[in-house]
């Protein structure tokens, strides 16, 4: 007895029971006669693909061909004998009976990894048919379209950009260029949908932290859109800036502690209250408006704003060939000093990166520490820009007065333990 053959036939038996088990759950309450199939017909359908994968390696694909075909004959004469009885023309029982059969001849091909990753999704997806269809209920054209579009932004449009640098300098990047403003759109996106379930501040909040572990500045952008269309409230969207600013300091020093513990000496204190400040004042501000603000509803118009998304990425390339001629350019520690602060309008994480594995060669550790700060001190002044700027004024009397008083405590804090 062959043990490989063995284990694969019996993960084909046992994929098809996984999806068997939803399927027989769901018609639990149908009368006899009018099962079309249930935990043991799907059993059967996986071993059945499983085997005739197998055989099929040794006669031909042909035995493949014939089962499936054979397969498809018989869950079609059950179909119409069945739909007509309980007036449920409904195919999906059918198709899950088909790809429980090609997931089957996967495993017996030797993909029993991917056959069983696959057959837990589809037991899900069959699984969720009443919270699918209520969502669908509850989604309007507007909704349906954003979806759509971020959909093809992300799965169409980026694939196809070219992942190669190009233009002055070499320095733009047209898939790296693509994939922020598919950020600043999915940040959109999924903050205009957590409010919609969790509510306006929770969702809020939840967006924030969740974006600003990518970017910090994306989720400025977006949430300052959002105070200037008037898609929430004004205090928790400054709150959630500031909690993205807050993740921003925190993943600096995660990241530069990784790369290289000696700059932390020098950095710890300045980012930490990069981060300590903001973070406290998004605690206090939510607290305040839990207790004094009342549920008021939001009016949630545009899921995402692609004309935000792109006039960010005109600005991102330009700022891109400004590094990169810097760069080219040989100015010793004031350069560096000047690179890190251009670095710091866009992206804080890559200039932190780059100097902290340039102390492990030549660069010294105060002058990447400096720089470093500089990247950080230059980023929470941007995004201060970005708030009152975008989201006007009312936005930067609850975010860009908590970054600004950061801003200085660091600066201090930096000054004296110099």
């Amino acid at each position: 007895m062959d043990l490989t053959v063995t284990f694969k036939l019996a993960i084909a038996l046992a994929l098809g029971l996984i999806i068997g088990l939803e399927r027989g759950w769901e018609s639990r309450d149908s009368p006899q006669g009018l099962r079309v199939a249930g935990v043991r017909s799907f059993g059967f359908a996986g071993l059945l693909g499983g085997v005739s994968a197998v055989l099929a390696g040794k006669l031909g694909e042909g035995v493949l061909a014939v089962a499936l075909l054979s397969l498809g004959a018989l869950a079609i004469v059950s179909y119409g004998l069945t739909a007509k009885n309980s007036e449920d023309f409904g195919i999906t029982t059918e198709l899950a009976l088909l790809i429980t059969f090609i997931l089957g001849a996967m495993s017996g091909s030797g993909l029993e990894g991917e056959a069983v990753s696959v057959a837990v999704v589809t037991a899900a997806l069959l699984g969720f048919k009443q919270e699918l269809h209520q969502y669908l209920e509850r989604l309007d054209r507007r909704e349906l379209l954003a979806t759509l579009q971020l959909l093809l932004i992300a799965g169409v449009v980026l694939p196809l950009l070219p992942d190669r640098d190009l233009g002055p300098w070499n320095a733009l990047n047209p898939k790296a260029i693509g994939f922020l403003v598919a950020l600043i759109a999915g940040i959109s996106y999924v903050g205009y949908f957590a409010m919609k379930v969790l509510g306006t501040r929770a969702g809020l909040l939840a967006t924030a932290v969740l974006g600003a572990m990518v970017s910090s500045t994306a989720v400025t952008v977006s949430f300052a859109r959002m105070a200037r269309q008037g898609e929430g409230a004004i205090p928790v969207l400054g709150a959630g800036i500031s909690l993205a600013a807050g993740t921003m300091a925190i993943r600096i020093l995660i990241l530069v502690g990784v790369v290289n513990p000696a700059l932390l000496g020098a950095l710890a204190v300045p980012i930490a209250l990069l981060a300590i400040v903001p973070l406290v004042a998004a605690g206090a501000i939510v607290l305040r408006q839990s207790s004094t603000e009342s549920a008021a509803s939001v009016e949630l118009r545009n899921p995402i704003e692609l004309g935000s998304a792109l006039l960010y990425g005109v600005v991102l390339s330009v700022l891109f060939v400004l590094i990169r001629a810097v760069e080219s350019t040989d100015f010793g520690r004031e350069g560096i000093y000047a690179l890190a602060a251009i670095s710091g309008i866009t992206d804080v994480d890559a200039v932190s990166l780059s100097l902290a594995q340039a102390t492990q060669r030549e660069l010294p550790v105060s002058v990447a520490a400096t720089g470093i700060l500089i990247a950080a001190i230059v980023n929470t002044l941007v995004k201060a820009a970005i708030a009152t700027s975008i989201g006007g004024w009312r936005l930067a009397k609850w975010c860009a007065t908590i970054l600004l008083a950061a801003l200085g405590s660091s600066v201090l804090a930096a000054l004296l333990f110099k």
